[in-house]
């Protein structure tokens, strides 16, 4: 017999169909990763981090006048030289500055917050609601002057947080109290 019941099967599907359609991931030039649909973070960080950083900055131009006057006290020229490491620090965090608030965003979604973060180094991060444990607002004495806030989640994967700063006080708190009934509705359902 050369005819069976197996032969009257319909074939197998190769794929199995999803309820939400694939995330595309975006392959342009000049895009980058988790760059979509991200809401920025206050233009007053730029500002506030240019204040934060005047100690750091004050200390690389002494370094270079340091390292300038023991060249030319010494005749040793090639101590002179020890001056354009702290400088160029000095123009490299003043010159970057600007651009490095403008990588860092964030997006709510329906089940997930993802914060982006960094230029060379990105890393974006998807925390789900149900597995925030806590959140935390912190704001410094620079951050206090210009009206912002830090917002830290705390997981429960390593003790893992992840901090979103300058955002607005208004909206650092408006996503604490979202983050945490979003978190006690999930963690209700299960």
């Amino acid at each position: 017999m050369t005819s069976s019941a197996h032969d009257a099967r319909p074939p197998l599907p190769t794929a199995m169909p999803h309820d939400a359609p694939p995330t595309e991931v975006s392959d342009a030039a000049g895009a980058r990763l988790g760059e979509q649909g991200l809401q920025p973070v206050s233009p007053k960080l730029v500002p506030a981090r240019y204040l934060a950083g005047i100690p750091g900055y004050v200390i690389g131009v002494l370094l270079a006048i340091g390292a300038i006057v023991a060249a030319v006290l010494t005749g040793w020229w090639w101590l002179g030289l020890t001056a354009i490491v702290p400088l160029v620090l000095v123009v490299q965090g003043l010159a970057l500055t600007p651009r490095r608030v403008r990588a860092i965003g964030y997006r709510e979604g329906e089940e997930d917050l993802t914060v982006a973060l960094g230029i060379m180094f990105r890393s974006v991060h998807t925390i789900p609601y149900g597995r925030v444990q806590s959140v935390k607002i912190d704001e410094g004495p620079v951050d206090r002057r210009y009206g912002l806030a830090k917002l830290t989640l705390s997981t429960a994967h390593d003790g893992a947080g992840v901090t979103l700063p300058g955002l607005p006080k208004d909206e650092a708190e408006r996503l604490r109290a979202l983050l945490t009934a979003r978190g006690v509705e999930l963690m209700a359902a299960l």
